[in-house]
C-alpha cells in the first residue's frame, strides 16, 4: 500500500492525465486569447481550480460582477503591458532598474489608476471584485514622475533633471563641433578619400582615405574595407575634440544613472504597492478574458455547490461553442453514486459529453462561466479522473485492454465522494460478454464509494443491466436513421443502439455486405434493435419538430422585437416632432409677448387716465394668458403696401427692423446667422427668421426710457409717489434665483403689476455676494416701466427689498429721501 504523500502524488499524476486527456490545456489557451496582456495570458494558462468551495465561489462572484458591469455598458479599463515581477524582484534587492524596466511600469501603473477610478465609481455595488482591484492613491505620485522623466523607448527625457538638461546640452554643443570639424577635413582631403562623408567605427570619427594616400592624412588608422582599397583614418586634428566630446557624455551618463537610481528608489519605497498594482491590473485582464468568453458563447459563472452532483441545462461543450457553428445543447443530470451509462453510435457525441462533464467541473472550480442555462447547479468534485483515449503501450508490452485496467485499478484506488469519474468504452476490447459484467461490477464499486461516473460503451448486457440497477443510469446519443446521421441529442433514461451497420452503410460500405450483416445477426438482436430504432426514429422525429417549433418561436419573437423597436422609432420621431413644434409655439409666444410689451410702451406714452389703463391692462393679460397656453397668437394681418427689401445695413447690431406681424419696432442685437436673427422688443430678447422683418420705416426711433423724475410733482418741486405699502401680491421672491431666470422672473412680474394697476412693487433679493442684488436694481433701473427705484426703509424690510414705482396713478405722497435713492443705469 502506499503512504499518504505517496498516494497524493499518484492521484496528483492520475488528474494531471485526465487534463490532458479532456483538452484542459486546449481550453485555457482558448481563453488566454481573449487577454490584453502577456502576464495576463500567462496567468490563464497556469490558471488551476480553486483549493476549497469558498475560493471557487469567490471566483464567480467577481466573473459575475465583471458581466454585470457589462450589462450596464462599463467595461474594466484593461491595456497592455508586460511582465514586470523579475523587475520588482531585481528592485527589492536593491539593484537599480533600467530605464526599460521603469517605463514598463507606466501601463501597470496607468491600468490601475484607471481600475482604482472604477472602484471608487461602482465598488460599492460590487465589493468583491472592488477587494481585488482596488490600488493605493499614492502611486499616483509615481505615475507621474515615471511618465516625466522615462520615454516610451526606455530613454531617460532631458525633463528628467535640470542637471541632465544641461549636460545634454553641453554634449549637443560639443557634437555640433566635432560635425564641422569633420566637414572641414573632409573638404580638405576630397583628393585623397573614397566619398565626400566622414563616417563612425567602433565608436570612432573617420575618414575613408585611398589606401595609396593614406600618409597625406595624420592620424590613427583604424581597420580597412574588404577589397584594402580604402583606409578607415581617424584624424589627429580632432583628438581634442573627441576627448571633449567623451567627457560630456561621460556627465549625460553619470547623470542619467543617477536618476535612474532616484527612480529606483522612488518605486522601492512603495514597491509593496506597485506590486499590488501589478497584480490587480493581472486580474483584472483575467477576469475580463472570461467575461469576454462568457458573452462569445452565452455562458454564466455557476456557484458550486456543496453536493457532488451536476445538473445543468442546455449544457455546450466549450471548445466547440468556442469555435462557432450549431452546437446541440443538451440536459444532463449526474449524482454521487451513480453511474451514467452513455450508448449509442460512433461519432454520435458520446465521448463529447464525458469531455464536457469534466471540463464544467473543472470550470466550476476555477469561476470560468460554463455555457449552460443559468440555472444549472455543479457541485464541489476535489478530483476529475478519467480513462478517455487509447492507451496502448508497445514500450511496455500492453494492450489496449491491458493498460485500461491497470487504469482501472489506479481510478478505483483514488475514488470516492466529491470525486468525479469518467470511462471511455469501459472494459473495452475483451470478450463482450466479460468485458459487460466486469464493467458492471467496477462501476457498482465506484458508485458504492460515493463516486459520480459516467461511462461510454456498446455493451448490449451493459445496458440491459443498468435497465435493472438502481446504481446505474441508462443514457443515449441519438441517431436519425431517415437522415442516416447522428444527432448529438443526449436522452436520459434510454439506451441507445450503437447502429453499427447504419453507420458502415453511411460511411461507404459496400450494401451487399450491410445485408449480409445484418442477415448474420440473431434474431434477439435484430428485435432489439428495430426497437431502439424505432425509439431513435420517433425521437428524431420529436428533435425535428421541437427545432422547427423552437425556430418559428425565435422567429415571432424576433418579429415582435422588431415591432416594439419600430413603434419606439415611431414615438421618438413623434416625440421630436412635438418638440420641434413647441419650440415653434415658445418662439411665437416670445413674439406676442413682444408685441404686448410694444403695445404698453404705447399705452405708456398716451398718458391715459388710471381707470382705462387697468382695464387695458387686464384685457391684454387675458390675450397673454390665451397666447400662453397655445391659443390663437393674433389673425393675420392686413395686407401692406410694398416695402424695400432687406438691405445689409438693415440688419447691423444697433439697427431698427420693423416685424411684418404685428409692426413693432426692433432693435438687432447680433448680425443674422443660419437666416435668422437676433432682436430686442422693449425688454423682451428674442430670434426671428429675416422673412418676418421689413426695414424700419423713416422716423421710427427706440422708446426713450422715462427720465426718473417722471413722476409728478407738488407745487415746491418735490415727487409725488404712491404710498409704499409691502404685500405678498406686490412682492417677488427671488433669493436664490439665477441671474438670468431672475430677469425673466423680473419682467414678468412687472408686466403683471402694470396689467393690475398696481403703482408700487417690491423685489426681495437677500445679502448674499451681491451679485443677484446688483443685477436686479441695474434691470430696474434701466427698465422703461420702471419710474423710480429705491432702497427699502427698515421698516419695509430693508436693503434686501428694493422698491420701484411704475409711471402710474400717482398719490399726493411724500417722496422718500433722497439719500436712499438707487440712481438709474
Amino acid at each position: 500500500m502506499f503512504d499518504s504523500e505517496e498516494r497524493q502524488t499518484l492521484a496528483r499524476a492520475l488528474e494531471d492525465e485526465a487534463r490532458q486527456a479532456l483538452e484542459w490545456p486546449a481550453l485555457l489557451a482558448a481563453l488566454a486569447g481573449n487577454t490584453r496582456s502577456e502576464p495576463g495570458r500567462a496567468r490563464l494558462l497556469a490558471l488551476e481550480p480553486a483549493a476549497t468551495p469558498e475560493e471557487a465561489r469567490s471566483r464567480a462572484t467577481r466573473v459575475r460582477q465583471v458581466l454585470e458591469l457589462g450589462e450596464r455598458g462599463v467595461e474594466l479599463p484593461v491595456i497592455a503591458f508586460e511582465d514586470v515581477g523579475p523587475a520588482l524582484e531585481r528592485i527589492r534587492l536593491g539593484a537599480i532598474a533600467s530605464g526599460s524596466e521603469l517605463r514598463n511600469l507606466v501601463p501597470v501603473l496607468e491600468c490601475a489608476a484607471r481600475l482604482r477610478d472604477l472602484v471608487e465609481e461602482h465598488g460599492a455595488l460590487h465589493p468583491e471584485l472592488a477587494a481585488v482591484l482596488d490600488t493605493e492613491r499614492v502611486l499616483g505620485r509615481v505615475l507621474a514622475r515615471l511618465t516625466e522623466a522615462v520615454d516610451v523607448d526606455g530613454s531617460v527625457h532631458d525633463a528628467a533633471s535640470p542637471e541632465l538638461a544641461r549636460a545634454r546640452a553641453r554634449s549637443r554643443e560639443v557634437q555640433a563641433d566635432l560635425k564641422r570639424r569633420l566637414g572641414e577635413l573632409v573638404r580638405r582631403y576630397a583628393d585623397v578619400l573614397q566619398g565626400s562623408y566622414s563616417t563612425e567605427r567602433e565608436g570612432r570619427f573617420v575618414l575613408p582615405v585611398r589606401a595609396d594616400a593614406h600618409y597625406r592624412v595624420e592620424g590613427i588608422v583604424l581597420g580597412s574595407s574588404g577589397s584594402g582599397n580604402t583606409l578607415f583614418v581617424e584624424p589627429r586634428e580632432i583628438t581634442e575634440i573627441v576627448n571633449r566630446l567623451r567627457l560630456r557624455e561621460a556627465e549625460v551618463e553619470r547623470e542619467v544613472t543617477r536618476v535612474l537610481a532616484e527612480l529606483t528608489a522612488l518605486v522601492h519605497e512603495h514597491l509593496d504597492a506597485v506590486r499590488a498594482a501589478f497584480e490587480s491590473a493581472v486580474t483584472a485582464d483575467v477576469l475580463a478574458a472570461l467575461a469576454r468568453f462568457a458573452v462569445a458563447t452565452r455562458a454564466h459563472p455557476l456557484e458550486v455547490g456543496d453536493e457532488a452532483r451536476i445538473e445543468v441545462y442546455g449544457a455546450r461543450h466549450p471548445l466547440l461553442a468556442l469555435a462557432g457553428g450549431t452546437v446541440v445543447p443538451n440536459d444532463i443530470v449526474l449524482r454521487g453514486g451513480q453511474a451514467l451509462v452513455v450508448s449509442g453510435p460512433n461519432a454520435g457525441g458520446k465521448t463529447v459529453t464525458l469531455k464536457l462533464l469534466g471540463l464544467f467541473a473543472w470550470m466550476a472550480r476555477a469561476g470560468i462561466p460554463v455555457p449552460a442555462a443559468p440555472e444549472s447547479t455543479i457541485g464541489w468534485f476535489e478530483r476529475v479522473l478519467a480513462d478517455v483515449g487509447d492507451e496502448q503501450s508497445l514500450a511496455r508490452s500492453l494492450s489496449t485492454f491491458s493498460a485500461h485496467v491497470q487504469k482501472l485499478a489506479r481510478v478505483l484506488e483514488h475514488s470516492g465522494p466529491h470525486v468525479l469519474v469518467l470511462l471511455d468504452e469501459v472494459a473495452a476490447g475483451t470478450d463482450p460478454e466479460e468485458g459487460a459484467v466486469l464493467a458492471a461490477a467496477v462501476l457498482e464499486a465506484l458508485a458504492k464509494r460515493g463516486a459520480a461516473i459516467a461511462v461510454t460503451t456498446h455493451y448490449e448486457r451493459l445496458k440491459e443491466l443498468a435497465t435493472h440497477s438502481d446504481l446505474l443510469e441508462n443514457a443515449s446519443v441519438g441517431f436519425d436513421f431517415a437522415a442516416m446521421e447522428p444527432t448529438f441529442r443526449l436522452t436520459l433514461g434510454t439506451p441507445g443502439a450503437s447502429s453499427a451497420l447504419a453507420v458502415a452503410a453511411r460511411h461507404g460500405l459496400p450494401t451487399a455486405i450491410v445485408t449480409r450483416a445484418r442477415e448474420l445477426l440473431p434474431t434477439a438482436a435484430l428485435d432489439r434493435e428495430r426497437a431502439l430504432r424505432e425509439i431513435a426514429t420517433e425521437r428524431a422525429r420529436i428533435d425535428r419538430e421541437s427545432a422547427a417549433l423552437a425556430e418559428e418561436r425565435a422567429r415571432l419573437e424576433a418579429y415582435e422585437r422588431a415591432l416594439d423597436e419600430r413603434e419606439a422609432t415611431i414615438e421618438r420621431t413623434a416625440r421630436a416632432r412635438v418638440q420641434e413644434e413647441t419650440r415653434r409655439l415658445v418662439s411665437e409666444v416670445r413674439a406676442a409677448r413682444a408685441e404686448l410689451t410694444a403695445a404698453r410702451d404705447r399705452l405708456r406714452a398716451a398718458r391715459l387716465e388710471a381707470g382705462e389703463l387697468r382695464e387695458i391692462g387686464r384685457a391684454v393679460n387675458r390675450v397673454a394668458a390665451r397666447v400662453a397656453i397655445g391659443g390663437p397668437l393674433a389673425p393675420a394681418p392686413a395686407p401692406q403696401a410694398t416695402v424695400r427689401a432687406l438691405a445689409p445695413t438693415d440688419l447691423a447690431p444697433g439697427a431698427r427692423v420693423r416685424l411684418r406681424s404685428t409692426g413693432a419696432i426692433a432693435t438687432v442685437l447680433e448680425p443674422p446667422k443660419g437666416g435668422e436673427v437676433r432682436l430686442r422688443v422693449g425688454g423682451i430678447r428674442l430670434t426671428q427668421p429675416l422673412t418676418a422683418l421689413e426695414p424700419a420705416p423713416a422716423g421710427s426711433r427706440k422708446t426713450t426710457p422715462l427720465p426718473q423724475t417722471r413722476a409728478a410733482r407738488s407745487d415746491s418741486g418735490t415727487p409725488r409717489l404712491a404710498e409704499p405699502r409691502r404685500t405678498s401680491d406686490n412682492t417677488l421672491d427671488l433669493r436664490g434665483t439665477r441671474i438670468e431666470a431672475a430677469a425673466d422672473r423680473l419682467d414678468a412680474f412687472l408686466d403683471r403689476l402694470l396689467g393690475e394697476g398696481e403703482p408700487v412693487g417690491f423685489v426681495l433679493h437677500g445679502h448674499g455676494t451681491g451679485a443677484l442684488r446688483d443685477a436686479v436694481r441695474a434691470h430696474l433701473g434701466a427698465s422703461s416701466f420702471v419710474e423710480h427705484v429705491r432702497a427699502a426703509e427698515p421698516a419695509e424690510g430693508g436693503d434686501a427689498f428694493p422698491a420701484f414705482w411704475t409711471p402710474y396713478f400717482p398719490k399726493k405722497t411724500p417722496a422718500p429721501p433722497a439719500t436712499r435713492e438707487t440712481p438709474r443705469s
